[in-house]
């Protein structure tokens, strides 16, 4: 019996079919809502591009929803991603968790926490160490009983939400050129209630109809 709980599989594989021939040593494969931005643009894997995974995993747990999960997983929303576009909640979250999350999606791989980082961190929160956590917790749950009733995530991880028809969650080729240097938004860590503010989520927002930016460029 162990205690340790190891998360694996990423979506970071390959079909069976794949065939060496057929494609160059820098193909990426993956689900690209999982996928850290410089591995987009074709950089080495590393260790931080786990821990940027393990964030959009949070987020998915305590949202409810699958990330992006209402436009579709195309070279847009790479070149968004890249821009520092991320998930944003529609619900009260603790600013704790918030901030985590946040490090785990930095654009920058030397800002993301390690894994014996965040392992420290669950530590304190679960030894109630970090007592502010708790009080969050509490407000958190207050501010969203009173949201309306289609804000609250589903138990059943977003199976009642309508994903768009080009969201997709398999591993594919992620095939996209010339994407741009990954950055975050300008005001990433100026405010811990949500992952991304509504004014560069604003700014970085995808047409859901036409799937083009707001300003016609691709």
């Amino acid at each position: 019996m162990t205690n340790y709980i190891k998360i694996t599989d990423m979506g970071l594989c390959k079909p069976a079919d794949y065939c060496e021939s057929e494609s160059t040593n820098s193909s990426i494969y993956g689900v690209l809502s999982y996928v850290a931005p410089e591995v987009l643009r074709g950089q080495e894997y590393t260790k931080a591009v786990d821990i940027y995974s393990y964030g959009i995993i949070m987020y998915e747990i305590i949202s409810g929803l699958p990330p992006y999960y209402n436009v579709s997983h195309d070279e847009n929303l790479a070149i968004k991603i890249c821009q520092g576009l991320r998930p944003k909640f529609d619900i009260k979250v603790p600013e704790l968790i918030v901030h985590l999350i946040k490090r785990c999606l930095d654009a920058i791989p030397s800002n993301r926490p390690t894994a014996e980082e965040i392992e420290e961190i669950l530590r304190s929160w679960r030894d109630d160490r970090v007592k502010a956590l708790r009080k969050q917790i509490k407000e958190a749950e207050e501010m969203n009983k009173k949201l309306p009733t289609c804000s609250i995530p589903s138990v059943n991880l977003g199976i009642s939400c309508e994903t768009n028809h080009e969201a997709i969650y398999t591993s594919r080729l992620l095939n996209f050129k010339n994407l741009p240097e990954p950055k975050n938004s300008h005001d990433y860590y100026k405010r811990n209630d949500n992952i991304i503010s509504l004014e560069s989520l604003e700014y970085l927002r995808i047409d859901k109809t036409k799937n083009i930016n707001v300003d016609g460029k691709i």
